[in-house]
């Protein structure tokens, strides 16, 4: 029955294969269900609210993508949507937390649209083949830069601007003694040495606390969860004024615009390993990808997408939606055992993370970094994901040196799109206008 729903054995893959692929995936970014809160909560809402409606928001958004895409593709509040709501919308423009709520609803709406007409694929078959191989290189990067940040291990440093953590935080050595155990078990091509390394470091983190004298805020293992704010988007839509109607561009611009650059990132991670090059495969995760863009506004959260640390499940061979099974299951178990989840800090995972940037790099051997046209854009998407902590930057600065290089070595006897394609000119200049507009 599994095999005829989710086509195992045409994606050559088992059920145990998905299932333990999709624990991974889930323990790779459930510290979003306690980080996503922080950045939310504000004085309309409350952290437990934002915890409830950022799980919903994940469990349906996943489930979407499990039964429209067949795909092992997890979907969250995003990690820099969250920043956009809290930040620009809400202290920057001025608006309230339910009136962004309600411009997440209507820029799921002109998501959709872009997805129906297409023009997300467009864009996609129109970055050079070279170019999407640096792209998945740097979000790696970039996914270990999140492991790096989250474990402690590199740190902010006002001099240097970044340095070796503490070894002497028991955060810092617990996610330098998992980083070891994965590498002698991946070296040594152990089974399961992800799960090993996972159930061995949760074990070592607790340890190493208490150890260190560390309060482990165990409050028990059971709590029941809050409601969400399910009708704050309906409020919002009746306090707009006139007077906000560029701000209201502004946002819906500033969401549309950064939610259609961190899904792509994460196909593009994905593409080959899932055959999302088949453009059949491709739209049904799009839709489901732009549907679920929706269910944030009605569960009082930021929007979701799909997440870039899904890789870590995909890497362990998921390759269907029987492992986002593991996933749902997981997250509603985590509505009620958040006291229990809590005490598993996001440096329990941060080794995972970090190997998902070495394994993207075997694909540097497929660029031509003699050829400064291709080497420049290419070292943009590579280099500031991970330096400038973002994805879009990563893809928005290489568009635009792409753009500019091939305009000023326009070769005449090629045709227009040989030289660059005009997708790509118009997104640079987009990505030109977004930057002045963070001016």
């Amino acid at each position: 029955m599994l095999d005829k729903i989710f086509k195992l054995k045409a994606n050559n893959t088992s059920v145990k294969k998905e299932l333990l692929a999709g624990v991974i995936t889930f323990f790779s970014f459930c510290y979003i269900l306690f980080i996503n809160p922080d950045i939310l909560a504000n004085s309309e809402t409350s952290k437990s609210s934002i915890y409830t409606g950022t799980i919903l928001c994940a469990f349906t958004a996943t489930l979407i993508m499990t039964v429209l895409a067949n795909k092992p593709l997890a979907l969250a509040p995003s990690m820099g949507l969250n920043s956009v709501l809290a930040i620009t919308v809400c202290l920057e423009l001025g608006f309230s937390y339910a009136e962004g709520l309600s411009l997440t609803l209507l820029s799921a709406i002109l998501f959709l649209i872009l997805t129906l007409t297409k023009l997300r694929v467009k864009i996609l078959n129109a970055i050079p083949p070279y170019l999407v191989k640096a792209i998945g290189i740097g979000i790696g990067l970039f996914i270990t830069m999140v492991g790096l940040k989250n474990s402690t291990l590199i740190i902010s440093n006002p001099d240097t601007l970044v340095a070796l953590g503490d070894f002497t935080n028991p955060i810092t050595l617990t996610a330098l003694i998992s980083l070891i155990i994965i590498i002698i078990l991946q070296v040594l091509k152990v089974k399961g040495s992800v799960i090993i390394t996972l159930v061995a470091t949760i074990v070592i983190s607790i340890l190493l606390k208490l150890a260190f004298g560390e309060n482990i805020n165990y409050t028990g293992i059971v709590s029941l969860p809050e409601s969400p704010y399910f009708s704050g988007f309906i409020t919002g839509f009746t306090t707009f004024t006139a007077g906000d109607t560029l701000n209201i561009f502004i946002a819906i611009f500033t969401f549309t615009f950064l939610a259609l650059f961190s899904s792509l990132g994460s196909i593009i991670l994905t593409q080959d390993v899932l055959n999302l090059n088949d453009e059949k495969n491709l739209n049904k995760v799009m839709l489901a990808d732009s549907l679920s863009f929706f269910t944030s506004s009605f569960f009082g959260t930021s929007p979701a997408c799909i997440l870039a640390e899904t890789y870590s499940g995909v890497k362990e061979g998921a390759r269907t939606g029987l492992a986002n099974i593991s996933v749902l299951v997981l997250l509603i178990l985590a509505l009620f055992i958040s006291p229990l989840l809590s005490l598993i800090g996001p440096e329990v995972t941060s080794s995972i993370l970090i190997m998902i940037g070495i394994s993207t790099l075997a694909d540097l051997k497929a660029i031509d970094f003699s050829n400064l046209k291709i080497a420049i854009p290419t070292f943009f998407a590579i280099f500031f994901m991970p330096l400038a902590y973002s994805i879009i930057d990563g893809i928005g600065f290489s568009f635009i040196s792409l753009t500019i290089i091939n305009l000023i070595t326009y070769d005449k006897n090629k045709p227009f799109k040989e030289n660059i394609h005009p997708l790509i000119i118009i997104l640079s200049i987009v990505f030109v206008i977004y930057y002045i507009l963070l001016l």
